[in-house]
This record gives structure tokens, sequence and C-alpha cells, in this order.
């Protein structure tokens, strides 16, 4: 699956640079993005490990304010998740960087948005050996902060970012079914339960590309 994300970013890149366009008059780092408000692109992510891909869409709010909105979504027999976030940025662009570099720069600012999972985990051994399953719905609203670099490219309206994102997460399981039997190691047990837990401070690292247009 991540190969297929990382092709599809490539594809993106091939899709900018047929769509070219011409250099600013200006001394200073300019972009193909720069004049556009609208962008699209996907992301892949680590630090989740229920959430690894999605795509998103950002507005420009002003000359140097963004909004993000990006999503997930990933649909399986037995790993079901989706999630919805919202980001605002302030944008900081490096001054004196040449034109034919484009732009580069940095931006930070707010997260928040709410995410849903439904998975089911299982394995075995033949025989009385070893047993273990579990059966899981819940549902989880994230706050935090984000803060990254992002490189406009010179010619075409292609943006690459990347960005680090310490959050606090409220986990509410609705659903959640665990049963393990190892007789090898003399130990057995369940357990089925709503449940609630904290995750403070988690860290996602998110790598992608937009076209803007």
């Amino acid at each position: 699956m991540m190969k297929k994300i990382l092709v599809s970013l490539l594809l993106s890149v091939a899709v900018a640079m047929a769509a070219s366009t011409k250099n600013s008059n200006s001394s200073s780092g300019q972009s193909g993005s720069s004049s556009k408000n609208m962008g699209v692109g996907a992301w892949i992510q680590a630090g989740n490990a229920g959430e690894h891909f999605g795509l998103d869409f950002m507005m420009r709010m002003g000359s140097d304010i963004t909004l993000d909105i990006y999503a997930h979504l990933f649909l399986s027999d037995g790993d079901n998740s989706l999630g919805l976030y919202l980001g605002y940025y302030w944008n900081f662009y490096l001054s004196g960087v040449p034109r034919e570099l484009g732009r580069m720069g940095f931006y930070a600012g707010p997260t928040g948005g709410l995410g849903f999972w439904d998975n089911y985990h299982s394995a075995g051994w033949d025989g009385n050996r070893y047993v273990w399953w579990r059966d899981e719905t819940g549902f989880a609203i994230r706050m935090g902060i984000a803060g990254g670099y992002q490189w406009e490219f010179p010619k075409i309206p292609l943006q690459f970012y990347m960005e680090l994102s310490p959050v606090i997460e409220f986990h509410y399981y609705a659903w959640d079914d665990y049963y393990y039997d190892d007789r090898d190691r003399r130990r057995n047990g369940d357990y089925d339960d709503t449940d609630v837990d904290w995750k403070f401070p988690d860290f996602y690292f998110r790598v992608g590309l937009r076209f803007w247009f």
C-alpha cells in the first residue's frame, strides 16, 4: 500500500511538471504556487499505527495564512478507519531565496479533528497451544499543533512539505472485546468492556505534495 502512495506522489510531480507556469520577474524566491489560492494533494504519515496516508485540501486565507483540511480513509476486511482534521497555519517565507529555487519557508499553527476505527485482529496455532483475538471499535478526538517546512517548486504549481505534529488524543472505546489463551505459558484471560484513555504527548510526522490551481 505504501508503494502505491509513493507512486501516486510521483505521478503528481509528473502532472505538475506538465502544467508549468511562467517565472515571476522578482529577484526574490518565487514559485508556480504563489499566485494560486487552492491546493490538493496526498500525504504519508508515521506515528499512528492505524493511519498511514490520506488526502488534503488547502486554501490561502491571506498572504501568509492557510487553512488545511486533510482526511484519512481506509476500508478493508478487519481494518477500517477514517479521520477528518483541520489545520490553521501561519506561513513564514524565507527572503533572499534565488528565483530559480522557488519559494521556501516554515509554517506553524493549531490542528484538531476526529477519528474512527473498527478493527479485528486474530492469530493462532493449531491445537491448544496459542489463541488470540481482539475486536475493537473506537472514536478519537485530537488537538495539537503542527510545525513544518515547505518548498514551492519554481515554475510549476507544486509544493512539497514535511511537518511534525505533537498532539493530545482522547480515545473512547465503544467496543473492546479481547481474548487470549496461551497454554504454553500457563495464562489465559478475556476482556469485554467500554474504556477511555488519553495519549499525551503523541507525535505524528507527515510528508506530502500539493498541486496548486
